[in-house]
Order: C-alpha cells, then sequence, then structure tokens
C-alpha cells in the first residue's frame, strides 16, 4: 500500500501550531485533539515539527513550558515521505530513526502526516485479512 492510499483511508486532518506561541500551548492543544505531535508553522509554510519528547526534554531540563517558545526545541531537521512511498519503506524509514510521526509532502507542501500507529493499523489489517484467507485456503482441504 502506497501512503496516498492510507492518506485516503485515514484523511489528511493535521495539527499545527506556530513557532512563536509556548509549550504550554502546544501541551494544551495536544491533549485537546488527542494527539502526540504538531507540525509547526512559520508564515504559512512547515517549520518543523514538535512532539510529546520535544516537551518531555524541555520540562527535564528545568524549562518552564509557559515561558519557552515553539521555536526553542521543536525539531526543525525534519524527515518527511511522498505520496508515492510503500508503507514498508515509511515504516523502515521510522523504525530506523525512531520516530513516531512522518509529515507528507510533494510538490506543493504539505499533504497529511502519518503516525506509527496508522501504519501498523494498516498492516495488522493486511496481515489479518492474509491470516483468514490462508485459514480458508487450508480449510477447503478438509472438506
Amino acid at each position: 500500500m502506497k501512503v496516498k492510499e492510507l492518506l485516503g483511508i485515514k484523511g489528511i486532518e493535521c495539527f499545527s501550531i506556530m513557532s512563536d506561541q509556548t509549550l504550554i500551548d502546544a501541551s494544551k492543544q495536544m491533549a485537546e485533539c488527542r494527539i502526540g505531535a504538531l507540525l509547526v508553522m512559520e508564515k504559512g509554510k512547515l517549520a518543523g515539527i514538535l512532539t510529546e519528547r520535544d516537551i518531555v526534554r524541555a520540562v527535564a531540563n528545568d524549562r518552564n513550558c509557559k515561558e519557552v517558545h515553539i521555536k526553542e526545541v521543536m525539531t526543525t531537521n525534519l524527515i518527511v515521505s511522498k505520496s508515492g512511498d510503500d508503507l514498508d519503506y515509511v515504516m523502515a524509514v521510522m523504525i530506523q530513526n525512531n520516530i513516531r510521526h512522518l509529515p507528507v509532502v510533494d510538490e506543493h507542501g504539505l499533504v497529511g502526516m502519518l503516525s506509527m500507529r496508522d501504519v501498523v493499523r494498516v498492516l495488522v489489517k493486511n496481515l489479518k485479512a492474509e491470516n483468514q484467507y490462508l485459514k480458508d485456503f487450508i480449510g477447503g482441504f478438509d472438506a
């Protein structure tokens, strides 16, 4: 399955925040939306990503979430996916780079975002279907 197909199933809704907002703003938005990452925007363009891990690192370093701006702790060296990428490749990239959220871009900019949960959910569904097919195939010989 391709990234484009998965985005068609799950939808392209992305949650974002401006880089000049604070970590407390981000934390509240993440809690309300029940998500683990926000895309960070500057002047209408994707500038980075802020994850739960970024917030935890800031707090662990005695940073005050009400005072720290997102641009100070966000990840700017983005790893991204393209719509035509295969999900097996995307999963390998996420595992190899120890990331759980992957923005999807094309030549026009941001298209969507995938989480490890999105990818695993599709792969498990495919495995269940294959498992059932094999059970039916093997069971056919008993008749």
